[in-house]
C-alpha cells in the first residue's frame, strides 16, 4: 500500500483502539514520562496551545495541558472510537478525525507553542511523510517546541504490521529517527534528548529480540534558527 495513512483512517486506527484498551481513568506512566522528563526545560516557557499528533483518547494531551498550564489542546487522531472516548472525558481538548498529511483539516487549529508526536512518525506513509512534516512545522510557533518519541536504530528497518492481513502496512524506522529530519532543515535545535532501550518491551514487541529493533529516543526540539 502506497498511502497507508488512508488505511489507518479507515481501518487500522479503530482496530488498534480495540486491541489496546486499558483503564482510561489512569494515564499510563510511559505516556506521562514523555513530557515529565522535559518539564525543567519548559518551565520558563509560555505554553498556551498544545497539539498532539496521534493523540488516541487525549489523555496525554490533557495531562500536558495541566502540567504546562496551557489554555487549550488540539488532537489529531485517525480513530473515531478513540475520539468518542476522549470527548467524554477531556473538555479542554478539541479532536479532529484525520491524519497529519491532510492539510485542509488543520485550517482551524491555531499555531501552537508545543506539539507532541508520541510513537507516530514510524507509521506515517512514506508517500506523504513530507506533507505530514510540513503540516506539523506549519503549526509550531516560532520559538515553540516539539516533543518526539521515536525508534532510534542504527540502520533502516521496515517491518510489516503483523495485525494487518489485507494490506501492506509497515512500520518505518530510520537512522537518527525522524527527529533528524527536523534537525537537518536548519530551523530546529535539539534542547534535550534521551536514548534508551525498552528492555521490558513496554513500547514495542518485535518478532525477535534485537537491540537495534528496540532502541528509542525521546527528544525536545525548539523551532529557532
Amino acid at each position: 500500500m502506497k498511502n497507508q495513512d488512508k488505511y489507518y483512517l479507515k481501518n487500522e486506527a479503530d482496530a488498534f483502539f480495540y486491541r489496546n484498551k486499558y483503564n482510561f481513568d489512569n494515564i499510563p506512566s510511559k505516556k506521562k514520562d514523555l513530557v515529565d522528563k522535559f518539564q525543567n526545560n519548559l518551565k520558563h516557557s509560555s505554553i498556551k496551545n498544545i497539539l498532539e499528533i496521534g493523540c488516541h483518547i487525549g489523555d496525554l494531551l490533557n495531562y500536558s495541558i495541566t502540567k504546562f498550564k496551557a489554555d487549550k489542546g488540539f488532537g489529531i487522531e485517525p480513530s473515531k472510537e478513540a475520539i468518542t472516548e476522549g470527548e467524554k472525558r477531556f473538555e479542554k481538548c478539541s479532536f479532529y478525525n484525520t491524519v497529519a498529511s491532510e492539510m485542509d483539516n488543520f485550517k482551524d487549529i491555531p499555531k501552537c507553542d508545543l506539539i507532541i508526536v508520541n510513537d507516530v512518525f514510524c507509521w506515517m506513509s512514506r508517500e506523504t511523510i513530507f506533507k505530514s512534516l510540513a503540516n506539523i512545522d506549519n503549526k509550531i510557533n516560532d520559538n515553540g517546541f516539539i516533543i518526539i518519541r521515536d525508534f532510534y536504530p542504527n540502520f533502516k528497518i521496515r517491518n510489516r504490521n503483523k495485525h494487518v492481513n489485507d494490506s501492506d502496512v509497515y512500520c518505518h524506522k530510520i537512522v537518527g529517527s525522524h527527529v533528524n529530519l527536523f534537525l537537518q532543515i536548519g530551523c530546529y535545535q535539539l534542547i534535550n534528548s534521551q536514548v534508551f532501550i525498552d528492555d521490558n518491551f513496554n513500547l514495542s514487541l518485535p518478532n525477535k529480540y534485537d537491540y537495534s529493533e528496540n532502541r528509542w529516543i525521546d527528544a525536545l526540539l525548539k523551532k529557532t534558527w
